[in-house]
C-alpha cells in the first residue's frame, strides 16, 4: 500500500497552525503586562511611602542616610535567666517570678540589660518584695506588677545613662506557693 497521507494535506496549501498558538502567544503577553505594571505601581507605592531617599543611590545624591526617626526597629528580647524568689508582704506564701524583657531600642539598649543585670535583678527583687497577695491574685494586678517592673528596670537603665528603654516586662513563670 502506498504511504498515506494524511486529509488536511493537500499540495499546494500550507499546513493548518495549531488550535490555541495565538491565545497563548497573548496570554503570555498580557501576563508580562500585568507584571510590569505590578513592580511600577509597587516601586510608585513605595517611594510615596518611604520617599526617593529609600531607592539605590538617592541617599548619596539627597547628601543625607534616611531618617532613624520613621523607621521602626523589630523588637528584641533579653531573658533574665535569674530566678526571682520573694515572700509576700501580708501573707506567708512566696512568690517565684522569672521574666523577659523586650525593648525596640537597638542593640544598645539589649547589651545594656546584660551589662547592668545585677542593678536590674536587686531593683526587680525590690518591687516583689514590696508585693501583697492582691497584687498578684488576678490578670489585671499581674499586669500592674509588670508595669512596676518596668518602671524599675527603666530606672536603672537610665541611672546608668542608658539612651533607650525596656518596652515590655514578660512573666515567663510565676508561681505562687
Amino acid at each position: 500500500m502506498a504511504d498515506a497521507k494524511p486529509k488536511d494535506e493537500t499540495p499546494g496549501k500550507p499546513p493548518k497552525a495549531r488550535k490555541g498558538g495565538m491565545l497563548k502567544t497573548l496570554g503570555l503577553g498580557l501576563a508580562f503586562i500585568l507584571a510590569a505594571g505590578a513592580a511600577g505601581l509597587g516601586a510608585t507605592v513605595g517611594v510615596l511611602k518611604f520617599g526617593s531617599s529609600y531607592l539605590p543611590g538617592k541617599a548619596a545624591e539627597s547628601g543625607h542616610a534616611p531618617s532613624t526617626a520613621s523607621l521602626v526597629l523589630p523588637i528584641e528580647y533579653v531573658e533574665i535567666d535569674t530566678p526571682f524568689t520573694s515572700n509576700l508582704v501580708d501573707t506567708g506564701r512566696y512568690l517565684q517570678v522569672r521574666l523577659s524583657v523586650g525593648t525596640t531600642a537597638g542593640p544598645a539598649v539589649v547589651a545594656a540589660v546584660t551589662r547592668h543585670k545585677p542593678a536590674i535583678i536587686s531593683a526587680v527583687l525590690g518591687v516583689l518584695g514590696e508585693a501583697t497577695e492582691a497584687d498578684v491574685a488576678d490578670r489585671a494586678a499581674k499586669d500592674a506588677m509588670r508595669v512596676k517592673v518596668r518602671e524599675a528596670i527603666n530606672a536603672v537603665l537610665r541611672g546608668r545613662g542608658v539612651a533607650g528603654a525596656v518596652d515590655e516586662v514578660f512573666f515567663t513563670s510565676l508561681v505562687i506557693q
